[in-house]
């Protein structure tokens, strides 16, 4: 029973002993995740969807000191819960209870050197650490500080986990997992994996207080200091588990803690590093009380109460401790359960993952991006998985300039039309041709545009029509904007009743630019005194460092990636069940 996942106890009775029923969860697993049956006499059975029964053998002897013990209340019924498996014990009351530790760097290396190759996802099988019942209070410590049984196993994320079944820690597809628990019997149920990722940024950032969690129209309150729930009938804990802090455990995505101090504006600071190490240090030696001294003061850090007290003065600062936020396309290639053998069914065929670069060029005449769609639709939207390098390349172009800790990316779409596209490649080659020996000069760039959810399909089918221009303005000219930013795009990415935006990163030839003008139908002429001068292919804001590009001719455009997102609010819609 080494490093249980969880211990739960209750008092039992002899009759309680001898046929024993454990609630385990109001909504019922799968029958085949909970078949508990052994060869022989039958000592464990499922008696119901949501009730286990345990019986004695009927030679068990009677003349053990415990059932003194049984019979007069004195006794605990004890379970370790590992994700897959529960060891059940009788103990007298207040006996040791085992508590779960962050594995030795000796067992880590074990694990990693004997399970290499070896990566099993076992997407079906619940972790029963994480689904029964759990009335063992954690010390308010290890609670508000998250250490303890709380531990994701790292090696899982990595993808070489050799316990498998028989981890005692979780495994959780991301390195960090919100948990809401119950009032009535005590069970620890996951929010939604979309959940997951809005509370982790909620909670990364310093001057979040709470979240407000929305339950099919149930409101409640989540406080993100005392992690408990507030106006709620059904929840009144909530806990994060997370993966290692060391790094000789996990190299390439340990969770790293900062703690910050409250200043005068209202605003939570972050402590120099050599002192936030310091007193991240004493937390995981759980030591209630550190001092350290800056600028020649001394200041003493009450973990207990979440406050800095100037020893000299007496003043005291509210203090706070938030882990780094980690984007899940920053955890490529490392993160393997973002690969795609977590995602397909059982007996599902494993998905086409492309390894090319989107952005980059290529020689072929379609994107080697693109998949095979139906020949008979005009244009296809094909979902962009978390996994494939189109994915992060969007995702880290969007958020160059809109934060992630603001904006949440809901989906990536590629945009396959090939009537449109073979429109903008010949187009392409033309421009290529007439730029001679000086072919080196780029004339194509990835821009992005704004839009609303009506104009979204009539784009992706019809393309970027520069003739309905004007409706936004036409500073530089009446033609289709588009801009290098995120940013100034999203102003014109009018959300929805439900907060979503659409924005399209598209290909733009821009070819020779010109400052623009409110006048312009069209680009002016490369030589203004010659009648039969080409003219520019395009107009700019800023022609040494152009923001802002205006197109007057759909074949110099391309709707590339159609990305849908909306900007964080401190509501987040949870499910009890994960995505």
């Amino acid at each position: 029973m080494s490093h249980p996942d969880a211990v739960t106890t209750a008092p039992c009775g002899t009759d309680q002993f001898a046929n024993l029923r454990m609630n385990m969860c109001d909504i019922p697993p799968k029958k085949r995740k909970c078949d508990f049956q052994m060869t022989g006499n039958q000592l464990v059975t499922l008696s119901s969807p949501t009730e286990i029964v345990l019986k004695l053998p009927q030679n068990t002897s009677a003349s053990f000191p415990i059932w003194g013990l049984i019979q007069a209340s004195q006794a605990e019924v004890v379970w370790n819960v590992t994700p897959y498996k529960i060891d059940i014990r009788i103990v007298p009351l207040n006996a040791f209870k085992p508590e779960v530790s962050e594995p030795s760097d000796q067992v880590a290396e074990q694990q990693q050197r004997s399970g290499d190759s070896f990566f099993i996802v076992h997407e079906s099988v619940p972790n029963w650490g994480s689904i029964f019942y759990d009335p063992v209070q954690e010390s308010t410590f290890d609670k508000q500080y998250q250490i303890g049984k709380t531990q994701i196993c790292d090696q899982f994320l990595l993808g070489c986990c050799s316990l498998d079944l028989r981890c005692p820690l979780h495994h959780t597809p991301f390195p960090f997992h919100w948990q809401l628990r119950r009032r009535a019997g005590y069970q620890w149920i996951s929010v939604s994996q979309s959940a997951q990722i809005h509370l982790e940024k909620l909670y990364c950032n310093a001057d979040s207080d709470e979240a407000i969690l929305n339950l099919l129209d149930n409101v409640f309150t989540l406080n993100f200091d005392s992690m408990t729930v507030c106006d709620s009938d059904n929840y009144d804990e909530v806990r994060r588990l997370s993966n290692t802090t060391k790094s000789n455990c996990n190299p390439h995505f340990p969770t790293v803690w900062k703690m910050y101090w409250r200043n005068d504006y209202d605003l939570f600071v972050e402590y120099d590093e050599s002192i936030s190490r310091q007193l991240e240090d004493a937390i995981q030696n759980r030591a209630l009380k550190c001092t350290f001294t800056q600028t020649g003061r001394q200041y003493e850090v009450d973990f207990s109460n979440l406050n800095q007290k100037n020893i000299a003065t007496g003043f005291i600062r509210e203090i706070r401790r938030r882990p780094v936020f980690r984007s899940l396309p920053a955890l490529q290639p490392h993160l393997k359960t973002l690969s795609p053998n977590v995602f397909p069914g059982h007996g599902e065929a494993q998905p086409q993952v492309c390894l090319a670069d989107p952005l980059e060029e290529f020689t072929c005449w379609y994107p080697p991006v693109w998949r095979p769609g139906p020949i008979e639709e005009e244009f296809t939207k094909i979902e962009v998985k978390l996994y494939e390098k189109a994915y992060l390349k969007v995702y880290e172009l969007f958020h160059k300039t809109l934060s992630e800790a603001d904006v949440e990316i809901v989906n990536i779409y590629q945009i396959q039309n090939t009537f449109q596209w073979d429109k903008y490649r010949r187009q392409k080659e033309y421009m290529l041709a007439k730029c001679g020996e000086n072919k080196e000069r780029t004339i194509e760039r990835h821009l992005f545009h704004g839009t609303t959810t009506d104009a979204v399909d009539r784009i992706c089918k019809n393309n970027f029509d520069p003739r309905v221009s004007g409706k936004n303005g036409s500073v530089y000219g009446r033609g289709s904007y588009f801009a290098q930013n995120a940013s100034y795009s999203n102003d014109f990415a009018k959300p929805t009743e439900d907060g979503f935006q659409y924005m399209f990163l598209a290909k733009v030839l821009v070819g020779n630019k010109d400052t623009g003008k409110s006048g312009y139908y069209r680009p002016p002429p490369l030589l203004p005194d010659n009648p039969t001068s080409d003219l520019y292919d395009s107009c700019v804001n800023n022609r040494t460092d152009p923001t802002i590009f205006v197109i007057f001719d759909s074949c110099q455009c391309y709707p590339y990636y159609l990305i849908k997102y909306r900007f964080m609010s401190d509501v987040v819609n949870i499910s009890e069940w994960n995505m």
